[in-house]
């Protein structure tokens, strides 16, 4: 997930698809059990790009939470991923 290219410095398909598999891997961190191992065994997954773009994802995530649309069986949400922006991380 750090690995992905989140900036506008590439192709508008190759963004979408690489929003699309940070999508993917948030969900699978949230409810797969792959995922939530992963989570245990190397911490929060980390997603870094364009600050404005790390801003609106980071909005749109918030947003899941406060919807409870986060997680299936929902109690304290504890984020799966970590979105930086330029140094600064945000959960």
């Amino acid at each position: 997930m750090a690995q992905l290219n989140l900036s506008h410095e590439q192709e508008d398909y190759q963004l979408a698809s690489n929003l699309r598999r940070a999508l993917s891997g948030i969900v699978a961190g949230n409810v797969k059990a792959q995922g939530i191992q992963e989570i245990e065994t190397h911490g929060p997954f980390e997603l870094s790009g364009d600050p404005e773009m790390m801003r609106s994802l980071d909005e749109l995530l918030a947003s899941f939470v406060e919807q409870r649309r986060m997680k299936i069986n929902y109690q304290e949400y504890k984020p799966c991923y970590r979105i930086r922006v330029g140094d600064a991380a945000e959960a």
